[in-house]
């Protein structure tokens, strides 16, 4: 077996190259994975652009990936060589007041594979057996490329106060909030509305079920029309632009839920006044705990038309592509790079 492998390395502000480097070397209780898939994320793109506050050159970027198992050191875990496997990519000190109350996910020095250490946009990458997680066979390892995002969207819902039957508007419609509002009908919404700005990113989310509302018209007059009024009993922020966080207050019920998943670049507008005048829960979600992945892994199994979120699957050769895709007009959802 060859002691080198490609990878896409991330160089400086806005540079990367596929590059052949030295293949992960395992220390007791590492595994080394055959990288399948891995998705770029806007975290990847904010590393890209320089904006990320931890991410180092020389990096290799990717914290969604799948795999197959091919070396291990880990002699007391039950991940064998041949497992298909993706990875819970947090890495939480164990010692911090989160950590030590059972919030490890928000952990003081939280950090993540493929941001903090060398991550999956690589042939080969090697990580904590403990942080691996076993795939069923017949979930095809794209699809559980998404099981990390997902998982994201999994512990925004279930962080929220919705129940079966409640009335729920997703802002943004690009892969978070897609998978948001596939999670929200999932635990019950009755009905769900997608404000989305990009045509083709509407007419995917009309085709798997949803109310699509145009978020380059009037979105707060139509969906206070289609609630009699009222709005949202749930709004999940999942577009992270100014522009929804200004919206959200004036779309959710009075007495309503707001959550903020999307992840905000810079400061934001809130009309705090209305928080108060309309006593509205504001709440925000950072990642997802073990339970969450367990959950966006059932829902994998059970609904692989989730997988319909993802739009290119391209060599790491092409990772450039991808990211100008990602960076551009919106016709383009989860793009997964295959080696």
């Amino acid at each position: 077996m060859t002691s080198r492998m490609k990878a896409v390395v991330y160089l400086g502000k806005e540079q990367i190259a596929v590059k052949e480097v030295e293949k992960p070397k395992l220390k007791p209780g590492e595994v080394l994975i055959k990288v399948h898939s891995a998705g770029i994320c806007g975290s990847d793109l904010g590393i890209y652009a320089g904006k990320h506050p931890r991410a180092k050159a020389p990096l290799i970027m990717g914290h969604e990936f799948t795999g197959e198992v091919v070396e291990t050191l880990a002699t007391e875990s039950d991940i064998k060589v041949g497992d298909k496997v993706t990875v819970n990519p947090l890495i939480s000190c164990g010692n911090c007041q989160p950590c030590q109350t059972g919030n490890a996910h928000v952990c003081k020095k939280l950090g993540l594979i493929g941001i903090d250490i060398d991550g999956g946009f690589a042939e080969y990458v090697k990580v904590d057996a403990a942080k691996v997680l076993k795939l069923p066979q017949d979930l095809p390892l794209d699809v559980a490329c998404l099981v990390e995002p997902l998982a994201v969207c999994v512990h925004a819902v279930r962080k929220s106060i919705l129940k079966a039957g409640d009335t729920v508007a997703v802002l943004g419609g690009g892969p978070i909030g897609l998978l948001t509002a596939i999670t929200a009908r999932y635990a019950g919404a009755s009905r769900v509305f997608v404000t989305e700005i990009s045509e083709s990113r509407r007419d995917l989310a009309r085709s798997l079920g949803f109310t699509v509302i145009d978020a380059s018209q009037d979105p707060e007059a139509e969906i206070l029309s289609l609630t009699r009024g009222n709005g949202a009993d749930v709004v999940y922020e999942a577009a992270g632009v100014p522009a929804t966080a200004t919206l959200a207050t004036r779309l959710v019920k009075i007495t309503g839920q707001i959550v903020i998943v999307g992840v905000f670049k810079e400061p934001a507008k809130v009309d705090l006044q209305a928080v108060n005048f309309r006593e509205l829960s504001l709440i925000g979600v950072r990642v997802y705990t073990p339970r969450d992945y367990e959950v966006a892994i059932d829902m994998l199994i059970k609904n692989q038309e989730i997988g319909r979120v993802i739009s290119h699957k391209l060599p790491l050769e092409q990772a450039q592509e991808g990211i100008e895709l990602m960076r551009g007009t919106g016709h383009s959802m989860k793009i997964l790079l295959q080696p």
